[in-house]
């Protein structure tokens, strides 16, 4: 991997997001068709500042950036979770109620996510932030269609390094603020309230 020494890592701009967890998804007697999305005993976790490098990869932050404004990622689940590793949120679809994200028009077309300069950040420490692409979990019938626009992303949890992540992901930001990382455990997650932050 080439030397991130000379990489602009500047902060442009920064977004918090609040997650909460909802303890009745594991209840035996969770009727089946249920909305996720609407926990009805959600639990508030914390709430975490992301901090975006918005001069080295200005679309994957303005694309992550209006989806934030467009408040699509509300209610969207944590649908994965490796502990030790990194969680997932994002992931498209038409069921708002089970926790997908259906991303807002005029997001562009990203192609950064061609552009080998954009692999060049590692996932070396926890609090990466990172655009999906290697572990990405849309369906194919979505990124088949022609205004697909992947907004789906990952935060590595520690306490080590995700080498396997690096040169499949971009990574455009970091956690600034926010001690939920390490409360991460095999819990169902849900971004419940997002503001972006001017710094």
């Amino acid at each position: 991997m080439p030397s991130t020494s000379a990489i602009d890592t500047t902060i442009t701009d920064r977004i918090f997001m609040d997650f909460s967890v909802c303890p009745s998804y594991f209840r035996s007697d969770r009727p089946l068709g249920a909305e996720l999305s609407s926990c009805p005993d959600s639990v508030p976790l914390g709430r975490v500042v992301f901090g975006l490098y918005g001069r080295l990869l200005p679309i994957t932050t303005g694309n992550f950036k209006a989806t934030c404004t467009a408040a699509a990622y509300r209610g969207t689940l944590v649908h994965k979770l490796l502990q030790g590793q990194f969680f997932a949120a994002g992931r498209q679809g038409s069921r708002r109620d089970k926790g997908d994200v259906q991303p807002p028009s005029g997001l562009v077309t990203n192609s950064e996510t061609v552009n080998p300069k954009a692999f060049k950040l590692r996932h070396s420490r926890p609090g990466t932030l990172s655009l999906c692409l290697g572990q990405n979990d849309d369906g194919d019938d979505i990124k088949l269609n022609p205004n697909y626009r992947n907004v789906e992303f990952l935060v590595t949890t520690g306490p080590g390094p995700c080498p396997e992540l690096d040169g499949q992901n971009i990574v455009f930001g970091t956690v600034l603020e926010g001690e939920l990382l390490s409360f991460f455990s095999e819990h169902l997650f849900c971004i419940t309230f997002i503001k972006i932050l001017y710094p």
